[in-house]
C-alpha cells in the first residue's frame, strides 16, 4: 500500500518598500526553496519632493503613500500573504515628520514599519540583487531617489556596503534642471556625483556592475538597452533634452514626474561607471523588495 506524497508547504511572504520618489510591492510565494513571484507593483508616491527644501514629507504626499500602502497590503493579504514587511528608506531617515509618515503607514497596512539605516538597505538591497545574473567580483549600486547605495561582494557573498546623499531627486532639486533640461548641466551633475561616489571606488574592483531603482529602469527604457553604458547614457540624455517631460512621458509610457529625474539620474550613473571603471551599468528590477523577502522567509518576520 502506497504512502499519499505530502503536499509541500508554500509559505507566502509579502514586502512593501516604502521609498523617498516610490512606493514598491512583491508578494512571492516559497515552496521548498524555490521563491516564485506572485504580483509585483509600484507607484510614484514623492514622498521626497520638496523634501531638501522643507525638511517634511508634504501632506499630499503622506496620503499618497498611505492609500497605496493599504491597497497594496490588502492585494498582499487577498493573495494568502502571511507575512508582510513594510520599510522604509532615506525619506524615514531624514524627514523632520517621519514619525507621522510612520503612523499613517502602521494604520494603512497594521504592520509597524521597519526604518533602515543606509548600510541595512544595502545589506538588504544587495540580496536581493544577486538574485539576478550578477558578475563577480560585483558591484551593485542601487538609486534611490534621497539616496545612492553601493555595495561590492564576491559569490553572492556582501563584502562593503555605503549610502550616499546621491538620489535622483536631491540631485535634481540641487541644480533645478529647466524643462527640458540644457545639456550644459550634465557636467556639474556629473563632476559632483564624482566627487562623492570616487572615494567609496577606491579600493573596491569590480568585474562588473548591476544597477537598479526606478530611474536606472526609465533610463533603460530612454536608451532602449539594459546595459548602460557611456554611448547608452548619453542617448537618454539627448532624448531627455530634446523634448518636454510631457512630450518624453507621452512617447515612454513613463510617468513626467520620473522622467524629470531622469537628468540627474543618468548623472549619477555616468559617476558610478567612471568612478568604478565599468564598461557599463546592468539594469535589474531585483532589490529591496527581493532582498525583504528573501530575509522574510529566513527569519520568519513580518506578520
Amino acid at each position: 500500500m502506497s504512502t499519499p506524497a505530502e503536499t509541500p508547504v508554500t509559505d507566502v511572504v509579502a514586502a512593501i518598500d516604502v521609498g523617498t520618489n516610490t512606493t514598491r510591492l512583491l508578494v512571492a510565494a516559497a515552496t521548498e526553496g524555490r521563491i516564485t513571484p506572485l504580483a509585483s507593483g509600484a507607484a510614484m508616491t514623492a514622498l521626497g519632493e520638496g523634501l531638501g527644501r522643507t525638511g517634511r514629507i508634504a501632506d499630499a504626499a503622506l496620503d499618497a503613500a498611505a492609500e497605496t500602502v493599504a491597497a497594496m497590503a490588502a492585494e498582499a493579504r487577498a493573495l494568502g500573504a502571511r507575512h508582510l514587511v513594510v520599510a522604509c528608506t532615506a525619506v524615514a531617515r531624514d524627514a523632520a515628520n517621519a514619525d507621522e509618515l510612520l503612523r499613517r503607514l502602521e494604520e494603512a497596512s497594521g504592520v509597524r514599519p521597519r526604518v533602515l539605516s543606509g548600510t541595512e538597505e544595502a545589506h538588504i538591497t544587495f540580496r536581493g540583487v544577486v538574485t539576478a545574473d550578477a558578475p563577480d567580483p560585483l558591484l551593485a549600486a542601487d538609486l534611490g531617489g534621497g539616496s545612492l547605495e553601493l555595495m561590492g561582494g564576491r559569490a553572492g557573498r556582501l563584502d562593503w556596503a555605503t549610502s550616499l546623499p546621491l538620489g535622483a531627486r536631491l540631485l535634481t532639486e540641487r541644480y533645478e534642471p529647466a524643462d527640458p533640461p540644457a545639456l550644459d548641466l550634465v557636467g556639474p551633475m556629473v563632476a559632483y556625483a564624482r566627487s562623492l561616489v570616487e572615494p567609496v571606488a577606491d579600493g573596491h574592483p569590480a568585474a562588473g556592475a548591476i544597477v537598479s531603482g526606478g530611474s536606472a529602469v526609465a533610463l533603460a527604457r530612454l536608451a532602449a538597452t539594459d546595459d548602460l553604458d557611456r554611448d547608452a547614457l548619453v542617448r537618454a540624455v539627448e532624448r531627455l533634452a530634446a523634448a518636454p517631460a510631457e512630450d518624453v512621458a507621452a512617447e515612454t509610457g513613463l510617468a513626467p514626474a520620473r522622467v524629470r529625474l531622469c537628468m540627474a539620474g543618468a548623472a549619477v550613473l555616468e559617476a558610478v561607471r567612471r568612478a568604478f571603471a565599468v564598461e557599463a551599468l546592468h539594469v535589474t528590477e531585483a532589490g529591496l523588495r527581493e532582498g525583504l523577502v528573501a530575509e522574510a522567509l529566513t527569519v520568519g518576520g513580518g506578520r
